[in-house]
C-alpha cells in the first residue's frame, strides 16, 4: 500500500523509513535523469532500506553493484511492481540488501567522501 503523507519533518522522515520494507526511486527516461544522483537514494541506502530504482547505467553501478535493489524499465509497472513484490515476498533478502546498502553509504557513498572531491574540484578550477 502507498500512503500520502504529506510534508514532514526530517525526525519524522526518518520514523517513516523504520517503518518502511523498501524504498522507491523511480525516474522516467528523459534529460538529465540517467546521469542524475537522486538524494533520495542515498537516503533510503543510508537508512537501510532495500531500493527498486530506474535501470539507468549509473543507477545500475550504484544499486546492483552495491547489492543494495533491484533496478528496473521505469516505463514498465509490471516491472515495478514485479521487484517490489519480490522484495516484500523475500523480507530476508530485502534486509540483505538494506544493510548493503546502509554499508555502502558508511564506506564510502556519503557527503563526507563527496565534498572532498566537490573541494578539490573548486580547487582546481580557481588554479586553472
Amino acid at each position: 500500500m502507498i500512503k500520502y503523507v504529506g510534508k514532514l519533518s526530517r525526525d519524522k522522515v526518518n520514523e517513516l523509513y523504520g517503518t518502511a520494507r523498501a524504498g522507491i526511486v523511480i525516474y522516467q527516461p528523459a534529460g538529465n535523469h540517467y546521469e542524475s544522483q537522486p538524494i533520495k537514494l542515498f537516503e533510503f541506502m543510508a537508512a537501510g532500506l532495500p531500493v527498486v530504482a530506474s535501470d539507468f547505467p549509473l543507477w545500475r553501478e550504484l544499486v546492483e553493484g552495491n547489492e543494495c535493489g533491484i533496478c528496473v524499465d521505469p516505463s514498465d509497472a509490471v516491472a515495478v511492481r514485479g521487484a517490489l513484490l519480490e522484495l516484500l515476498e523475500n523480507p530476508a533478502r530485502g534486509q540483505e540488501m538494506g544493510a548493503n546498502g546502509r554499508q555502502a553509504v558508511e564506506s564510502g557513498l556519503n557527503w563526507d567522501n563527496e565534498s572532498k572531491v566537490l573541494v578539490d574540484l573548486y580547487d582546481y578550477l580557481e588554479a586553472v
